[in-house]
């Protein structure tokens, strides 16, 4: 029912996931079975850990996002450029920095697909509520599996091609609009011009 909800942008069909994880490749929060075609802030903005922030986050915690995502008190993106404007010197300071730190999240991505590769695309009919809880059941238990697998090492031809791609300039120019009314982004903002 309702297939055309999970046909993505990208012409095909798709079950979306959001991972969050630290810098370590550990998956923390994982928040799965949105149809494809549904925006990633979308499914953030309605995530468990979004909607009860107060009871997962501390008064200085907060995630970085990247450029698909609002801020928040609790999510600190990139910025983004305007339609007729480029971004100051200053911003794209921050964005580079950002980018940096964040494709950390790329690369735990990367790894838990190089393991099991299943992830990269389903080969399964999802007819009933049944088909659907399966796919979801093996996406969260491979996440599990991946933390505890972390320790050793994944064979370098089990990557995708878009791993070896992941740290050229294109991940540097993520961005997300800045709003004045952010206190978080703008702290964290200040702060990476300070030790520049």
């Amino acid at each position: 029912m309702n297939g055309e909800d999970y046909y993505t942008r990208k012409g095909d069909y798709a079950i979306k996931g959001m991972v969050i994880c630290d810098d370590t490749a550990q998956i923390t929060w994982i928040e799965v079975g949105w149809p494809g075609s549904v925006h990633d802030n979308r499914v953030w903005s309605n995530s468990e850990i979004y909607l009860n922030r107060d009871k997962y986050f501390d008064q200085w915690e907060y995630l970085l996002g990247d450029s698909t995502f609002s801020t928040s008190a609790v999510m600190v993106p990139a910025f983004k450029k305007g339609h007729n404007s480029s971004l100051s010197e200053e911003k794209r300071f921050f964005n580079t920095k950002l980018a940096k730190i964040r494709i950390k999240s790329e690369h735990c991505i990367g790894l838990l697909k190089a393991r099991f590769q299943w992830l990269r695309g389903f080969c399964r009919v999802v007819r009933n509520k049944s088909d659907m809880d399966a796919i979801l059941k093996l996406t969260l238990c491979a996440c599990i599996l991946h933390n505890l697998l972390l320790e050793h090492p994944v064979l370098q031809d089990w990557f995708d091609d878009e791993m070896e791609n992941l740290d050229q300039d294109d991940e540097l120019n993520q961005s997300v609009e800045n709003s004045s009314s952010d206190t978080r982004h703008n702290q964290v903002f200040a702060y990476m011009l300070e030790g520049r």
